[in-house]
């Protein structure tokens, strides 16, 4: 039902709608009492702050707090830095937003909305300055107290009606790590079966996992830092992407042998089966002891089959085992999964070594950081060319828009939600102010009126397709009422302020799709370029990258790559998630040759073949006959060894060897086409 988050909203987008009504109308009420000269604002600051959890609102209601004290103490010195010199002035305001915008982007979660707000925060302060110079100090004070009564009413207000939450967040953050691994288990049984589909399930789920682990950080808020389940969690994480990366370099291991022999079918078709069952087991015991259980039983069988398989000579049992040391290791990694996930229930200590990061992206930010920066000069010269009355509202907005959606990728199409929940906001903004206020001065009657807007707005916000729109709307809506004590909006007032606004938006709009605006080109040249730099990492002389790292990076660019795939055509995107996929598989198995090789498994002469095939993975001159030359002699060598050894741990890692080569060999075309831009 397209307006079934209206007409038929669950419980709990009717509690986080009403309860955050109520909480911005407090925050109204307790401003007019204080005869504040802009009371909207505190109410605006309520819906700004209002998040789905509770983790989520402290965190950026904390954070606002942080950006709203930084850009007051900016806007301060601007001020003072140029008095009455405003070419110094605006260049020097749209250099400081810009920079914040940047810096943003190195960020996340609300890290980066605190520095977006000491950006247009500045700009607020600074343009309502303007004409009144000497007052700065005062309207910067002022606008701090709205920021900081909006925060304690939405924290008070969620306090009340959200009890116990350290007990709910422990209860949500170990469902969510369940349903996780409930996800992962089957993908991985799709790839025993060898399914299609089973590569889009696996890079789907290992492409979700990095913004999984960013909403922890809000279960830690809710947590209070009580016991150790967040660090556990984090950790469960990391090892669910190596899990799911062994998956996907089992599916290309059991494609890149000659022939996969018929003996082993049965063993395969058993494997998976006995997987089938371990979600439900996860289910029924929430400490994971059963599915642990089954799973050792499954790796010991599995081992069993190579000491029986690796003592033969013929092909079918060479095969045999190239594929069942992609299932040994993969099943090893499913299991110390499984020993993180019950140590999170029964809160053994924890190494954080498996962790998932984000990395800074530095292109990015500058290119954010250069827009921003030339759009408010732009909004500058309009206001100085114009002398438009209004030109500050403007130019405010146009710093609002491009500051706070800096740091997304598609930046148009999220832009322009924005500006239509701003639309929505005017729409329903005009029965208070033109109905509603001329006629009556009394409160509750009033709150009556509005918190009918403000509750569409919220419950708007809590349905995904229309959340951008809500998060303008609710910002907006309370912000064009025009709120004060000595008197109200006129017409003419409320006209001027909403053509303000909407121009403002729509210029950001307008700038985002001229400046550095996001194609699907320019996606996949963020992407190439960030493998790209992967790969070097990874080819340093005499350094050896740890395979956390390299799965860490691996599980960043697979989900810029699902992300990104969403804007494309479906060949271009199946082509990107492909060609991303491929060089992260081929990353991953040098690495296990160079492991090998650290154990003195291999020669030297393997290694350093391979060492040269991702040294020259990513000219783009050097033609790819020349860079796969070495991989069939390489190849040759270590099976004439695997044949001579009597040793069976160490033919178990030239079995395991061969896998990994076999593997870069089938992908590197793949690799090579997609970093050449051939997508």
């Amino acid at each position: 039902m397209k307006f079934g988050w209206l007409f038929a909203p669950s419980i709990t987008s009717v509690m986080f709608a009403l309860r955050t009504t109520v909480a911005s109308l407090l925050a109204l009420a307790i401003a007019l009492w204080m005869e504040l000269g802009e009371p909207q604002w505190a109410a605006m600051t309520v819906w700004i702050v209002a998040q789905n959890s509770r983790g989520e609102s402290i965190s950026k209601g904390r954070w606002r707090l942080v950006g709203t004290v930084i850009g007051m103490v900016m806007a301060i010195v601007l001020m003072a830095a140029f008095p009455q010199s405003p070419w110094l002035f605006l260049p020097a305001l749209a250099i400081w937003v810009g920079l914040c915008a940047g810096l943003a982007t190195l960020t996340h979660n609300f890290r980066g909305y605190a520095l977006v707000l000491a950006g247009y925060t500045c700009t607020i302060i600074a343009l309502g300055a303007v004409k009144e110079p000497d007052h700065v100090f005062n309207i910067a004070m002022a606008r701090g107290t709205y920021i900081f009564l909006g925060v304690i009413c939405e924290t008070a207000m969620g306090m009340i009606a959200l009890p116990n939450v350290a007990g709910r967040a422990r209860e949500e953050l170990r469902n969510r790590l369940q349903a996780i691994l409930t996800r992962a288990v089957p993908a991985l049984t799709a790839v025993l079966r060898q399914k299609t589909g089973a590569t889009d399930d696996l890079s789907a789920l290992l492409g979700s996992l990095q913004a999984s682990s960013d909403q922890i950080e809000f279960s830690r808020i809710e947590i209070r830092s009580e016991g150790n389940e967040v660090e556990h969690a984090y950790v469960t994480l990391g090892l669910v992407a190596r899990v799911l990366s062994r998956g996907l370099g089992l599916r290309t291991r059991m494609t890149s042998v000659t022939h996969q022999p018929e003996a082993l079918r049965p063993f395969m078709e058993s494997m998976a089966n006995a997987l089938d069952g371990l979600p439900e087991r996860l289910v029924t015991d929430r400490r994971g002891i059963g599915a642990l259980m089954q799973a050792e039983a499954l790796l010991a069988e599995c081992r069993g089959r190579m000491q029986t398989v690796l003592p033969r000579d013929d092909e079918d049992s060479l095969n045999e085992g190239i594929i069942l040391t992609g299932v040994e290791v993969m099943l090893s990694d499913l299991c110390e999964t499984l020993r993180s996930y019950r140590a999170s229930v029964d809160g053994a200590p924890v190494s954080e070594r498996h962790r998932l990061t984000r990395n800074p992206d530095w292109r990015a930010s500058m290119r954010n950081g250069i827009r921003t920066t030339v759009a408010l000069l732009f909004g500058a010269y309009v206001w100085e060319v114009t002398a438009w009355p209004q030109g500050s509202v403007f130019l405010t907005f146009i710093a609002v828009v491009c500051a706070r959606f800096a740091t997304f990728e598609n930046t148009v199409l999220l832009s322009s939600a924005f500006f239509y929940g701003a639309v929505f906001a005017a729409l329903g903004s005009i029965i208070p102010v033109f109905i509603v206020m001329p006629v009556t001065a009394n409160y509750p009657f009033f709150c009556l009126v509005v918190g009918f807007f403000m509750m569409i707005g919220g419950l708007a916000a809590r349905n995904p397709s229309t959340a951008v729109m809500a998060a303008s709307y609710g910002t907006f809506f309370p912000f064009l009422l025009g709120m004060d004590n000595q008197g109200r909006i006129n017409e003419l007032g409320w006209f001027n302020t909403t053509i303000a606004l909407l121009l403002g938006l729509g210029a950001g709009v307008v700038i985002f799709r001229a400046i550095l605006p996001f194609t699907p080109a320019r996606a996949g040249e963020v992407l190439r370029y960030q493998l790209k730099r992967s790969l070097r990492r990874l080819a340093l002389p005499g350094v050896v990258m740890d395979e956390y790292v390299w799965i860490n990076e691996g599980t960043q660019s697979m989900e810029r790559a699902v992300r990104f795939a969403g804007s494309l055509s479906s060949d271009r995107a199946e082509a990107m998630l492909r060609g991303t996929l491929s060089v992260l598989t081929v990353g991953r198995n040098v690495l296990m040759l160079r492991k090998l090789a650290q154990h003195g498994s291999l020669p030297d002469t393997a290694v350093a073949a391979v060492d040269g095939l991702v040294r020259n993975l990513s000219r783009r001159k050097l033609p790819l006959t020349h860079t796969t030359a070495t991989i069939d002699p390489t190849l040759d060598e270590l099976y004439a060894l695997e044949r001579q050894s009597q040793d069976p741990s160490i033919r178990h890692d030239l079995v395991l060897a061969i896998g990994s080569l076999l593997i870069v060999r089938t992908e590197m075309p793949v690799s090579r086409a997609f970093l050449k831009g051939a997508f």
